[in-house]
């Protein structure tokens, strides 16, 4: 309800939710709105980020401050933002539920999406992004759509924090199928996804 409260005060268009299913007995619901663009025919971008946390596993407490309260709270600047001065593109952005059990709002979002699929040309993703000790942020999707790194780089030495492009190559530490991106790249969507390594407060 507070996400669905801030979309609509952002001005968003079509602001609903997306109740879904998943297994048995889960359950979820995303909170989506659209900004259109200014230009007929533009492809879509779909902006992402999800609401729920992990809560109480093992009687340790997992807040979710940065996971993933810091993803949302950008969605919902960026809502805001965008809506005041739209783009050409169409932005439809999605706060999803059940990342934590598998990525289910995401998935659920790509199995029924609100504009159609073929439009969109791009999801952004936002998971973990408030907290890192060396002030360092990962960009990661270039290795496997390598226009975006030339789209991405000659931006990165401006920013008052390190931006890495990284943690998408096959092996180790690769962030490819971590977050809820991870559904739009399965269905061949170029994907950003911004997140920071882990930390003692995760």
């Amino acid at each position: 309800e507070y996400v669905r409260a801030a979309f609509e005060s952002a001005g968003l268009e079509d602001v609903h939710t997306q109740p879904f299913t998943f297994g048995e007995s889960g359950s979820g619901t995303n909170v989506l709105g659209l900004v259109p663009g200014t230009v007929a025919g533009a492809g879509a971008l779909v902006i992402t980020a999800h609401l729920d946390h992990l809560g109480t596993r093992d009687g340790a407490v997992y807040n979710g401050a940065d996971d993933n309260a810091s993803g949302t709270a950008a969605l919902m600047e960026l809502a805001r933002q965008i809506a005041a001065q739209p783009l050409r593109r169409p932005v439809l952005f999605a706060a999803v539920d059940a990342e934590e059990q598998g990525l289910r709002g995401a998935r659920a979002l790509v199995q029924a999406p609100p504009i159609p699929l073929e439009t969109v040309v791009m999801n952004i993703n936002m998971d973990m992004i408030s907290r890192s000790e060396k002030g360092e942020l990962f960009a990661v999707g270039s290795y496997h759509y390598p226009a975006l790194a030339e789209m991405i780089e000659p931006l990165l030495d401006d920013l008052p924090i390190t931006l890495t492009l990284g943690h998408d190559r096959p092996g180790s530490g690769d962030w490819t199928s971590a977050s809820d991106h991870a559904p739009f790249h399965e269905v061949g969507i170029p994907f950003l996804y911004f997140g920071v390594e882990d930390h003692a407060g995760y």
